[in-house]
């Protein structure tokens, strides 16, 4: 076995060894999260697992475990795609994706935990104040943020709040999506599962700053995601690409908060990468929420024109 940086327990061991490992099994690290879990792959001639280190026996990683085996009985697939055409790639992660959200009323009626874990607008309201924190203080130095900057915040989450609620991942990006040899489609990282926005998630795929589709790309999945799922249907198509795009500003504003905070306060230098990634995305999400926005200040889109500069 190599890998010495991690010391593979006589449990695990025994758990590869009743799998069919040999006995010496290789160990290589090949991803790192923010959380400060680490993923190693474990391979033993032509088969491969990985194993995935938590930096603390935490909530996070109780929810993790028990969510797993939750998902698991309810037939869905928890466990970036790396290969292979987006327009072939990315249909197969929003139909895994639906499939998902279609199991939420029989997983929130059998785990009354999930129905409660709810995405609000409190949670909501915290989004874009990890924004302001990290993003427009921290990292562009406006200490003053405007009152109708923060009334902005509270409309958008009051709005988000009122639509419609399904199983949320809550953080479904590339880096948790992952496909198996034989093409399923399987999900990462679901400790943060909830009851949330049925926006949310796929304003969560479509705007990632890891991947930065473009606008055109973005209208034709959603219109995919639109016309395959049937929850959908309670929606007109202007409404639904409204509370899209309302859902989409929450998502990529903590996403780009959090960019800042990673690779500024806990010094994980990879995620700088993706600020600028992050700020292009959400320059075209507020040129899209100018053509439909009914009430917004004016002066919003000036403040969020200089702070995305």
């Amino acid at each position: 076995m190599n890998g010495e940086e991690l010391k593979i327990s006589e449990k695990i061991k025994g758990y590869l060894g009743s799998h069919g490992y040999a006995d010496d099994f290789s160990v290589e690290s090949i991803a790192g999260a923010g959380s400060g879990r680490r993923y190693y792959r474990i391979s033993s001639g032509e088969r491969s697992s990985v194993l995935q280190v938590s930096a603390e026996v935490n909530d996070d990683f109780k929810k993790f475990v028990e969510y797993s085996q939750v998902f698991k009985a309810e037939g869905l697939s928890p466990d970036k795609p790396q290969s292979g055409s987006v327009r072939i790639l990315y249909p197969e992660v929003i139909e895994a994706l639906i499939h998902w959200q279609n199991a939420s009323q029989s997983l929130f009626s059998s785990h009354t935990d999930l129905w409660l874990r709810r995405f609000d607008f409190a949670a909501l309201k915290w989004e874009t104040d990890y924004f302001t924190d990290n993003y427009l203080k921290a990292h562009c130095g406006i200490d003053d943020i405007p009152d109708y900057v923060r009334n902005f915040y509270s409309l958008l989450a009051v709005s988000v709040d009122a639509q419609t609620k399904v199983l949320m991942h809550r953080d479904f990006q590339s880096q948790n999506i992952m496909i198996r040899p034989n093409s399923e489609i399987v999900f990462v990282d679901y400790q943060g599962a909830r009851r949330g926005s049925m926006f949310y998630d796929i304003a969560s795929l479509l705007w990632d700053p890891y991947v930065c589709l473009p606008l055109d790309m973005v209208k034709d999945f959603f219109e995919y995601w639109r016309f395959q799922y049937k929850g959908a249907k309670i929606y007109t198509k202007e409404d639904a690409w409204e509370s899209f795009v309302h859902a989409s500003l929450q998502r990529v504003m903590q996403a780009l908060g959090a960019y800042c905070f990673l690779s500024k306060t806990k010094g994980i230098q990879k995620f700088e990468q993706y600020i600028e990634p992050g700020k292009k995305q959400l320059r075209v999400l507020f040129s899209e929420f100018r053509q439909i926005a009914k009430a917004t200040d004016s002066q919003v889109f000036s403040f969020m024109e200089r702070a995305l500069l």
